[in-house]
């Protein structure tokens, strides 16, 4: 308390302590695209962070794929199954994991291909650097193709039918 008995822990009632920011001026603007034609720097910067990020993605999309179909070779080695315990396979116990093994990593794989696809066409479609991402296509379709052609046999007849 001070000498006429008011607290000073209401000090937002005083006018000179109250500091009005504008709201252009706290939070920094996203460049324009009049800013991109502009700036040839902005425009480098922006066509390499698309570059990175597709470059990024092409090998992020086929891990998970290969991650997804360990952990499910893992989880079907360690509950056993019919098939394991004959004898006829070490990792694929059952026909539930005949089934997973090929279609979860197989849907995974022409995911991303189709987001890379999609993706492509979004940033062509905003004249952006889309040249990286057609060339992740030319990597993620074969990856994808090829994923649920050597494995979708799997899921149709089964292990029987080797």
């Amino acid at each position: 308390m001070d000498s006429h008995g008011k607290s000073h822990s209401h000090r937002s009632d005083d006018p000179d302590q109250h500091v009005t920011v504008d709201k252009a001026d706290s939070t920094p603007s996203k460049p324009s695209q009049l800013d991109y034609e502009l700036d040839p720097l902005l425009r480098l910067e922006q066509h390499t962070r698309s570059t990175h990020q597709a470059i990024v993605y092409v090998i992020v999309v086929p891990l998970i794929t290969l991650l997804a179909a360990g952990i499910i070779l893992f989880i079907s080695h360690n509950q056993g199954g019919p098939d394991c315990d004959a004898g006829e396979s070490a990792w694929i116990c059952s026909r539930t994991y005949e089934i997973l093994f090929p279609v979860v990593p197989g849907a995974i794989a022409l995911i991303g291909a189709l987001g890379g696809v999609w993706t492509t066409y979004i940033k062509w479609a905003r004249y952006d650097r889309w040249r990286p991402w057609l060339a992740i296509c030319w990597v993620l379709i074969p990856f994808a193709l090829g994923w649920i052609t050597s494995t979708g046999w799997m899921a149709i007849a089964g292990l029987d039918y080797r």
